[in-house]
């Protein structure tokens, strides 16, 4: 007897979660497109963060099955490719407001004046947003190649599998509506869980 594969028997999971987690990244970044010259905020890089790191983790559990597609792994990639993006973005954020704050800024050991602080806070401003813009193109170019994905998917999956991807993805992305965070499930019990 086989012994059962978690990542083949779940991989129509990994997948709904997967494509869940990315498609609220992207809300996150079009919404992020609003933001021209404005304050770029940290939780809203956070939460995008989070949505791609979570999509990432599926993304890499659904291509540890045997009869994977070459572009589950080429897209995995991707997604790793925009995390570290979304981190420039958050790193740009926080060095600027370590720079303008008044107290405790590593820029006083440089003994800068407040003037070249200012200027120094908003060249990291300005390079946040050339990384935004940057994220907001790159995913404009990933939406068809996208679809074709989940398509493929979709395509290799019998009915038991259909409505498991189904289930998996409803349920998440109501939780996502809600804007909570889904419960994580201990480790040992993720195992065991099937949708």
């Amino acid at each position: 007897m086989n012994p059962i594969n978690h990542f083949e028997q779940n991989r129509p999971i990994h997948l709904a979660l997967r494509d869940v987690y990315f498609e609220k990244a992207v809300e996150l970044v079009a919404a992020s497109e609003q933001l021209a010259g404005a304050e770029l905020l940290v939780k809203d890089f956070e939460e995008m963060l989070f949505m791609l790191r979570t999509a990432r983790k599926h993304a890499r559990f659904a291509i540890r099955h045997t009869g994977k597609n070459g572009h589950d792994e080429q897209f995995s990639l991707f997604i790793n490719l925009l995390a570290g993006n979304v981190k420039a973005v958050l790193s740009m954020i926080n060095l600027k407001g370590m720079v303008e704050s008044s107290h405790g800024s590593s820029f006083s050991f440089l003994g800068v004046n407040q003037a070249s602080a200012g200027l120094q806070a908003e060249e990291y401003q300005r390079r946040a947003m050339d990384i935004v813009r940057s994220i907001q193109n790159t995913v404009r170019l990933a939406r068809e190649p996208f679809e074709k994905l989940k398509q493929e998917n979709r395509s290799c999956f019998d009915d038991e599998e259909s409505a498991r991807y189904k289930k998996a993805r409803e349920h998440y992305e109501s939780l996502l509506m809600q804007k909570q965070r889904p419960p994580r499930v201990p480790a040992l019990m993720r195992r065991f869980l099937r949708f």
